[in-house]
């Protein structure tokens, strides 16, 4: 079966990095005339509960699945080249009324904030772990965040408590305007193109779904089983054990933190650590993001696992690591992507 590649990527923030990459690259596409198809990442502003558009993904686990049907189609030769593509202006493009309505996934009376509030809880109950404990792993992993992303600042008012169990620095924080996109090709047609930087092999997807979302699916949700699901079948398909490799320094991560009960889950149902209580030690050791996770390396609403997607394609083809990892996490965590991309010799 033919592999699936990344042949060029590229990401703006605020005005801030380059697409020209990407957009030389698709334009040999066009040029050599392959058969191109274009998936689109949902932007905040077609709403949460719009029906989904054929070839559209939304949910912060959207560029996952995008991926995993990239790598189907292009595995199977339905398409010579993919291109994943997401722009949101959350920052600039909304008034604050619009955009706080667009945000209320839940209702008006039951915010992001609260649910996964809710969801820290529960989660706590299934892992023996007081919410103290909790809190303190809470610091370890922004800490670990503030030590991949030296440079960026953060205001005092931030460490204020937002909910119980979080503060302002534990919330990612999406209030920028971001736009990126990975370009895909199969393995036989690599040699067609002149690419900017080394092709990034697309090793293995896993995409795990729960029951459902929401309040009503807590006690499910916090079992992260289907976590632990996408986990396997991502190291299934790449005939390794990430976590392993991860832990050896073969190996890049990008977790998704939108709350810090998603990177907790994922070393626990990862095996990056056997236990809780081996969280503190693991994060002095390791990072769990290139460069400070959703809370400091900001990409708005559906786009950060997009970012992370591109960012470790980037960082992979100058790293003497061969190896990165990237998770995606849907709405209150009812879908689960992990991806394990690799820089080939």
């Amino acid at each position: 079966m033919r592999r699936a590649f990344i042949i060029a990527s590229g990401g703006c923030q605020d005005g801030i990095g380059s697409l020209e990459a990407l957009q030389a690259v698709t334009e040999q596409v066009a040029t050599a005339k392959l058969k191109l198809e274009r998936l689109v990442i949902d932007p905040l502003s077609v709403g949460w509960e719009a029906p989904v558009a054929k070839n559209h993904y939304r949910s912060g686990c959207g560029p996952l699945e995008a991926l995993a049907y990239a790598q189907t189609q292009l595995r199977e030769g339905a398409f010579d080249a993919v291109l994943i593509e997401g722009t949101d202006a959350v920052k600039t493009g909304y008034p604050r009324e619009e955009r706080q309505a667009l945000m209320e996934i839940y209702g008006k009376d039951y915010p992001i904030t609260e649910a996964y509030t809710d969801l820290a809880r529960q989660f706590c109950h299934e892992q023996g772990m007081t919410f103290d404990q909790f809190r303190h792993l809470r610091d370890l992993v922004f800490e670990n965040f503030r030590r991949s992303a030296p440079e960026k600042s953060v205001d005092d008012s931030w460490f204020q408590p937002q909910t119980e169990l979080f503060r302002g620095v534990d919330c990612a924080n999406p209030y920028t305007d971001y736009t990126g996109g990975l370009l895909l090709t199969r393995e036989d047609l690599l040699g067609k193109f002149n690419l900017p930087q080394a092709a990034i092999e697309v090793a293995g997807v896993g995409i795990g779904y729960a029951q459902g979302d929401g309040v009503d699916y807590l006690d499910e949700l916090a079992t992260y089983w289907h976590l632990e699901k996408a986990l396997y079948y991502a190291n299934l398909e790449a005939e390794l054990n990430f976590a392993e490799a991860f832990n050896q320094g073969k190996a890049l991560l990008e977790a998704y933190t939108c709350y810090p009960v998603v990177p907790l889950a994922l070393l626990l149902k990862g095996q990056f650590v056997t236990s809780w209580q081996a969280i503190p030690a693991w994060l002095q050791k390791h990072s769990l993001t290139l460069k400070g996770g959703m809370n400091l390396n900001r990409a708005p609403w559906n786009l950060p696992a997009l970012r992370g997607l591109i960012e470790m394609t980037q960082a992979l083809a100058t790293s003497d690591k061969y190896l990165g990892g990237v998770q995606g996490n849907g709405g209150l965590g009812y879908k689960q992507g992990f991806a394990i991309l690799r820089r080939n010799a």
